[in-house]
């Protein structure tokens, strides 16, 4: 196998185990959240209250797949290269 061949192998899987994480972690903690929460009438007013004194600074936004996408892509050249320049810069220490 060409070590072109087996870096852009090895780029994709580390960018699926990095995004996999993400989305895994993502669902866990929803699951999670959903587990726990316990809805209460009687204390409901208490956390809307704290919400309505709160002032949120920045955006929430959902993730668009082509960020997700983006992110694949970008992780997985990023690695590619990285990977590529030390071979070659430790090749290059040895000779």
């Amino acid at each position: 196998m060409d070590l072109r061949t087996r870096y852009l192998i090895e780029a994709l899987l580390f960018s699926l185990i990095v995004i996999g994480g993400w989305v895994g972690w993502a669902v866990v903690s929803g699951i999670m959240l959903t587990r726990n929460y316990v809805p209460d009438i009687v204390e409901s007013y208490n956390s809307v209250e704290h919400l309505q004194s709160e002032v949120s600074f920045g955006v929430v936004y959902n993730v668009h797949w082509s960020i997700l996408a983006g992110g694949f892509i970008a992780l997985a050249a990023l690695y590619y290269f990285v990977r590529a320049w030390l071979t070659r810069r430790l090749s290059a220490r040895k000779s």
